[in-house]
Parts: structure tokens; C-alpha cells; sequence
């Protein structure tokens, strides 16, 4: 992909040296280590001399920051002592976005809600604390809102807002970044020897004081301040305070790829340029899109990354991951093993509170895509702050009397650390990974300090639900047998977990109960059924439980009356229901005789009131019997058939709890025949038996 015309910001620092006659600052001769303000020291010490150990690249990428992107603008905030970031793209990955992020000891805030109202989705553009001014200056984009054209808006962000300053003179928008093959990407840069801010972009140079744009070097009308008109420089500058002057590094750029085959260096002091290429030492390859700023704790300008190849297609890969420092007129290649993936057109900006500089995102040559957006953030420095701490437990949710165990991670500090822990209970650590145990059921705070050596402080916290592994303590069916066609009142007891509780019920015959510990269900068919309650806690966890419901026994039995004196045969019918298939059946008629036939025909011998008795024993043993009272003589010649269909049902009382069932169509069908059944006697012929009994004589 092309990445022409997009900016990297300069940098702005305090005055370095003594006053000159004019009332500029004149360089100082040795190398300034810039220690953070007294407000802004981290933890109890201030973090060591950069003398002692060489700075080094930290990876502070944590779970919360910025989403990424490329040509965002940043830099350090001298007024709010924090890093700020403009431009981020809300869902990461994209050039253009309006989101304000801080950066301050090893931690990124978003404070877009807070900044009011921002300048439109912009990309590109540049940024640098302008101390003349007293806030931070932004000025110029590639604008979202502007087709294939480019912006020259003047912003500024003090007190935590952003403002749109009306600019006199400002350059012309046709004149800034992103005019490919005649401009390279802006670059600000505050000239604290001479006083004002300036903006170039590698072939016109302009600057700013007190919301005025006044031109140094415009081509090719006025450029007696010395960028010579070929070849066109890409770059990015920042004031060097060590050595008293803006520097400014690039390459020649046309029609998308590097030409001129060399890098060029140039110093800016006392509104002119010069071109020091020359005497610089080895200098950084070829490159475009590199990140570049000063190190106030060092007194170096660091370099790192850029590409040295505009379009993939063409010469594959070009992201570079070197570092380099430049200090006292010279280049250093300080390259090391650690250093962040190589990258494009990124962000960085210097740190002081944080003794260190901060690398955000750019096109990071990671992955299948080489041009992919990163959200990393890196530091160089002899002294990280802490970053990304955080605190795990095991088991998430830890029982009463049993440990638990906690784990402590984070990134960057200087060993050796120490740790704070607070429980909640009263309880307390120093150790980096305790083990602790609750001694009852509750929410507990967990709050945990890490410091460093070098003074570096960081918290966490968590709460900590601790209960007892989720359970279902009891589950009982009443009445247990079941009675088909009444009520089965189900309760269930949770304990553990994490309350509140949820419930869900199969009740083993297809149907199903929603959200309540103490449910009720009408079985219609013969079981045994398997009831099962599954309760899930509020952090997700199960338990399940279940509970075998037999169907009670009942027997059934009928005749057809008599309709004359004795001797007469008698057909008998008898059906089981519930209990478990298949049955066994008993009859004694009442005149001594027996059978074992489901359905008997008994011829009585004389009159008389017989009791006949049936009983029905299941394939477990179990009984159920059911008498019938037969007449036989005169008192019965010419009488009606009134002898009833019976049924031994015995209903309980009082049912408990909302009715809920899931009843298809054929369960509904089969309690009717059951119904029907019980009243058969008012159909009642000799030829047929109960609906649904199967039985046609």
C-alpha cells in the first residue's frame, strides 16, 4: 500500500542552556538529563540515573489502550505532564478517527468525552507542545471530510480541551502534506532556541508564534532560508534540545518510492537550514515514515523503524526495526535484540515523568498482512514503569476453608518489586503469588500494590466471589408414586455458588418447567419417569440433580349387570394403569371362586349380592385392587345396567405450587380415554370394554 504523505509529529522540550543577548536559549555543552518534576515522581524514589545501564525497548502492551491505526499525532503535554494521542479510530485499524488518549505512568485513559469537541476524523497531521503558547499545537490532515485534499486547520488542546484556533496566514492547504513526488508528510517541532514552532515538510518551512503563520522557505518564490528545491525531502523533524537546533532526517521521495539513493540530515538554528549530511558519521539507511524524537533523560534524539519501501508490490516487505540515536552531531546505531516489530508511520513522543520515550502502533510488519494496523506500546528507557498489572484467582470462585490461589502479572518496572496485598477479610500479603483462604461465604475486595525500584507504583483490584461449590442440596416429588392426572408437587434446594439462582426442570414425559424452585406437574401416561432440575448460578455455574417418579398402581375393573335371576354369566373386565407393565391379575368373585384371566366370565349359581374383588399386581411386585358389587335375583330382573366402572383413585389435597406442563396433543387424548373409561358404564354393552382398553367381544 502507499503510505505517502502521511506525518509523523515532532516533539517540543524546555529551553536547554543559558540566555542568549537576543533572549534565545544558547546549546548547552554537555548532554541535559531532564528529571521529572517533583509532582510526577512515581512511588518513593525518583527512578536511576540513565548513566547507569543503556536504555533499552520494554513492551507495555496491555488489555486496555488505544484500539490502533497509523498517522495519528502525538507528544508530550507539558502543561497536563502526560503523553497525548489524537486521531485514534474508534475500531482500530482505520487512518482516519477524532479519539484523545493520555498516557501517564504505563497506563493509557481515554478522555475523547471529556475533551470536547474534537477536530472532524483526521489523519496525518502534526503535533508538538508549543511553551511560547502554553499548550499543544496540531495543525494540518489528511481530513476525512475532504476528498483527495488535505486540511490546514490550527487546533490546540489545553486544560484538557480541544480548540480550534483562527490562524492568521495560515499555510494553504494545496501547499501541506501528502502532494506526492513535490512534499512529504508535516512535521512540527517547537524551536525552543529560536523561540517559535516550526512546520516543514521537507520543501517549505513555516512558523508560528502567538496564532500567527509566517513563512521561512516557500518554493520556489522565497527560499532564501536554505531547503534547496531538489531533491524534495520526506521526513520528520524534532528540536534537538542537547545541541540547540531542530534536526530533520529523510530521503528523497517521488511517485511513491525513495530515490536519490541516501539519507539526508539537516539542522535548523536561527531560521535557517543547513545540510550536515556530510559529517553526521554513518547515518540511518533510507527510509520514510520512521518515528523519531528527543529523550529528555538521555539528551539523545532516538530514531527507530520506517520503511524503505513505499509499495509492497514492488520490492516486497521494507519495514525496518533498527534504532539509532543521534547526539552531539552524530549517529549511533544502538540496535538491539529486543527492539519492537518493525513498523511505519507509528507515533512517539518523549515521557519525562516516565524517564523514558513511548513507541504507539503504525503499520507494524507482523502476521500475513504487512500492513496491518498495530495497538502495541513500547518504551525506551533505562527505567519502564509498571504496566498492564493485573490479578487472577484459582478457582474463580473460591469455597470457604479452602485456599485460593492468586497470580500477579504485569509488564516492564525494574526488579527487585515488592507487593501489597489486602483480601478483604483482614487478611494481607507480601508475597507475589499468595494463597489465602476465606473463612466465609461474601464478596471480598482483593486490592494489590506493586512497586519497583525505581520508585514505580502500580494497583489493581478485583472482587472475589467466595461460596461454596453450587449444589442441589435436596429434590423431592410428593405425592411419589405419582397419581396420573394429579398434580406432582417438585421442590428443590440450591446452596452454594453464587446466588441469585435460576432453574429449569425436565420432567422426564417431554415436558419442561421454567425459573421456579417449587414446581408442579400432571404425568398422563404410565411411567417410571426420571425428573431432572438444572440450576445455574450467577456466574454461570450448574449443578444438576434428578429424582425417579413412579406412576401409582390403580386397577380398574368392570361387568355387565344382570338382567335376570341365577343361574347367569357375568363378563368381567380388568385394566391396570400406572405401576410398571406388564400386570397380573387376581379375581375372586365373591362365591369362592377365582381367576387369573384380565377379563373373566363368571356364571353365578344363585342369587344373591356377591362382592367380587379384582387385583393387579405389577412387574415389580406391586398391588392394587378394586371391588364391585354384583346382584343377582328378582331385585335385579328388569333393572337398568348401573354398575359402575371403578376405579381405586385416591386424590390428594390441598396441591402446592403453579401447574406446569407441557401436554401434546396425544397426552391430552389419552387422559380423556382415561376419563371416559371411569364413566364406561353409561355405554356400557356386553360387547365393548373401556375406551382405549383394546377390547371388542
Amino acid at each position: 500500500m502507499s503510505a505517502a504523505g502521511v506525518g509523523v509529529g515532532g516533539v517540543g522540550v524546555a529551553p536547554v542552556g543559558t540566555v542568549g543577548p537576543m533572549g534565545a536559549p544558547t546549546p548547552a555543552a554537555a548532554a541535559p538529563v531532564r528529571s521529572p518534576p517533583s509532582s510526577d515522581t512515581i512511588g518513593s524514589e525518583a527512578p536511576p540515573s540513565p548513566a547507569s545501564a543503556a536504555p533499552y525497548w520494554t513492551n507495555l502492551t496491555s488489555a486496555y489502550g488505544p484500539p490502533g491505526g497509523y498517522s495519528e499525532a502525538m507528544t508530550y503535554d507539558d502543561a497536563n505532564q502526560t503523553v497525548l494521542l489524537f486521531g485514534e479510530n474508534a475500531t482500530g485499524g482505520g487512518t482516519f478517527g477524532d479519539g484523545t488518549w493520555e498516557f501517564s505512568r504505563g497506563v493509557w485513559a481515554d478522555i475523547s468525552s471529556s475533551a470536547g469537541a474534537p477536530p472532524p476524523d483526521q489523519s496525518g497531521m502534526a503535533m508538538t507542545y508549543d511553551q511560547r503558547d502554553g499548550y499543544v499545537l496540531m495543525f494540518g490532515c489528511l481530513a476525512s471530510t475532504v476528498v483527495n485534499g488535505n486540511c490546514n486547520d490550527t487546533w490546540s488542546f489545553a486544560n484538557g480541551t480541544w480548540r480550534q484556533v483562527d490562524a492568521v496566514d495560515s499555510p494553504a492547504a494545496g501547499d501541506i502534506n501528502g502532494n506526492t513526488g513535490l512534499r512529504g508528510p508535516l512535521s512540527l517541532a517547537y524551536d525552543a532556541a529560536d523561540g517559535y514552532t516550526l512546520l516543514t515538510n521537507g520543501f517549505d518551512t513555516w512558523e508560528y508564534a502567538g496564532g500567527v503563520w509566517s513563512p521561512l522557505c516557500e518554493i520556489p518564490s522565497d527560499c532564501s532560508a536554505g531547503f534547496i528545491p531538489g531533491p524534495n525531502l520526506s521526513g520528520t523533524a524534532v528540536y534537538d534540545a542537547h545541541d540547540g537546533y531542530v534536526l530533520f532526517v529523510g530521503v528523497a521521495e517521488q511517485n511513491e518510492s525513495i530515490v536519490g539513493g541516501g539519507s539526508w540530515t539537516w539542522e535548523f538554528a536561527g531560521g535557517q537550514w543547513t545540510n550536515v549530511s556530510a559529517s553526521v558519521g554513518t547515518a540511518p539507511s533510507p527510509r520514510l515514515g520512521a518515528q523519531m524524537t528527543y529523550d529528555s533523560t538521555t539528551g539523545n534524539v532516538v530514531l527507530f523503524g520506517g520503511t524503505s519501501c513505499l509499495i509492497v508490490a514492488t520490492c516486497g516487505a521494507g519495514d525496518l526495526n533498527d534504532t539509532w540515536t543521534f547526539q552531539s552531531g552524530t549517529w549511533q546505531n544502538v540496535t538491539s535484540s529486543g527492539a519492537p516489530p518493525a513498523r511505519s508511520f507509528g507515533e512517539i513522543a518523549d515521557d519525562p515523568p516516565d524517564a523514558a520515550i513511548v513507541l504507539f502502533s503504525g503499520i507494524v510488519e507482523v502476521g500475513p498482512d504487512p500492513d496491518s494496523a498495530g495497538n502495541d506500546t513500547w518504551t525506551w528507557g533505562t527505567s519502564p514503569p509498571i504496566a498492564g498489572l493485573s490479578i487472577s484467582v484459582a478457582p474463580a470462585t473460591p469455597v470457604p476453608g479452602a485456599p485460593a490461589q492468586f497470580t500477579s502479572s504485569f509488564r516492564g518496572g525494574i526488579a527487585p518489586f515488592s507487593y501489597g496485598w489486602e483480601f478483604g477479610d483482614g487478611g494481607s500479603s507480601s508475597l507475589p503469588n499468595p494463597s489465602h483462604t476465606f473463612a466465609g461465604d461474601g464478596v471480598y475486595p482483593v486490592n494489590l500494590s506493586v512497586s519497583d525500584s525505581a520508585g514505580h507504583t502500580a494497583t489493581a483490584s478485583i472482587s472475589v466471589p467466595v461460596y461454596a461449590t453450587l449444589s442441589v442440596r435436596s429434590l423431592d416429588a410428593e405425592p411419589d408414586p405419582a397419581i396420573l392426572g394429579q398434580p406432582v408437587n417438585f421442590s428443590a434446594v440450591a446452596a452454594g455458588g453464587t446466588p441469585p439462582y435460576a432453574y429449569s426442570w425436565a420432567f422426564g414425559d417431554g415436558g419442561t418447567g421454567g425459573d421456579l424452585a417449587n414446581i408442579t406437574h400432571i404425568y398422563t401416561t404410565n411411567g417410571p419417569f426420571e425428573a431432572t432440575v438444572s440450576v445455574t448460578d450467577a456466574v454461570g455455574s450448574t449443578a444438576n440433580a434428578t429424582v425417579n417418579v413412579s406412576i401409582r398402581l390403580q386397577a380398574l375393573a368392570g361387568f355387565t349387570p344382570p338382567s335376570a335371576g341365577a343361574p347367569l354369566t357375568v363378563d368381567f373386565l380388568g385394566q391396570g394403569q400406572g405401576g410398571t407393565p406388564p400386570y397380573r391379575y387376581s379375581w375372586a368373585f365373591g362365591d369362592g371362586a377365582t381367576s387369573s384371566e384380565e377379563d373373566p366370565i363368571h356364571a353365578y349359581r344363585s342369587d344373591g349380592e356377591f362382592t367380587a374383588v379384582l387385583t393387579v399386581f405389577d412387574a415389580r411386585g406391586n398391588s392394587s385392587n378394586v371391588s364391585l358389587t354384583v346382584r343377582l335375583g328378582p331385585a335385579a330382573s328388569g333393572g337398568s345396567p348401573l354398575a359402575p366402572w371403578t376405579v381405586e383413585l385416591a386424590i390428594g389435597a390441598g396441591a402446592a405450587g403453579a401447574v406446569v406442563a407441557a401436554w401434546s396433543v396425544t397426552f391430552l387424548r389419552r387422559r380423556a380415554r382415561r376419563q371416559e373409561g371411569e364413566a364406561w358404564i353409561n355405554e356400557l354393552t356386553a360387547e365393548t370394554g373401556p375406551p382405549g382398553s383394546g377390547k371388542n367381544r
